[in-house]
């Protein structure tokens, strides 16, 4: 290899540097606010601290020690950051150029509202005290509430909200009982899926939801 080629890929390889820098940052600002607006991790930690065999206290004996552990770790707060992160780091492979708005309307509001009203309706189901949503939204800014309904609704952002698992969950033509089911649903199927990521990572097999 000549001097001048030398010359020459290393100065590729000092511009590509900050670029891959950068897209590296703006992945993991991306990750942490889809983690703030679906705080499933911290969801989980809180059941997790109410049973030692969860997630599955109703077969303990289904899953080895190590099986339960390793389960326990990948649906933790920071072991779904890390499998939010990696589909994330797909997304933008994918749709680089649509990072920044998306971190933009979840910066400005979408984030923080969604994940209030996430936290706020678990919290409902656990104690089966009713929770507000007018109550919840009338805490916000009327900026974060217009980042909060882009984030729901606009075209835009349908991407975003296929990654962050919500799909089309909101309609502002539906019935608020409309919505709400809808939420639940894709609730629900937020949870089982992460828990099907967290089973293959582990090496516990589906046979034991169905035994």
């Amino acid at each position: 290899m000549t001097l001048r080629l030398k010359s020459l890929l290393l100065a590729a390889l000092l511009v590509l540097a900050p670029v891959a820098s950068a897209d590296e940052a703006r992945i993991d600002r991306l990750t942490d606010l889809l983690v703030q607006a679906i705080p499933m991790g911290s969801i989980f930690e809180t059941l997790a601290d109410e049973d030692p065999n969860w997630p599955m206290q109703e077969k303990p004996g289904a899953v080895t020690k190590s099986q339960l552990g390793c389960l326990r770790g990948q649906l933790s707060a920071s072991g779904y950051r890390r499998t939010k992160r990696a589909e994330v780091a797909e997304y933008a492979s994918k749709n680089a150029g649509l990072l920044d708005q998306d971190i933009r309307v979840l910066s400005e509001g979408g984030a923080f509202l969604m994940g209030k009203l996430m936290l706020a309706g678990v919290e409902q189901e656990r104690t089966g005290v009713a929770v507000s949503e007018a109550e919840v939204m009338g805490q916000a800014t009327p900026e974060q509430l217009m980042s909060f309904m882009s984030f729901m609704t606009a075209p835009d952002y349908a991407p975003l909200r296929r990654l962050a698992g919500i799909g089309n969950a909101f309609d502002a033509s539906a019935t608020a009982e409309e919505n709400e089911a809808s939420g639940e649903a894709a609730g629900s199927d937020m949870a089982t899926r992460v828990m099907l990521a967290a089973m293959s990572a582990c090496d516990v097999p589906t046979s034991v939801l169905f035994d």
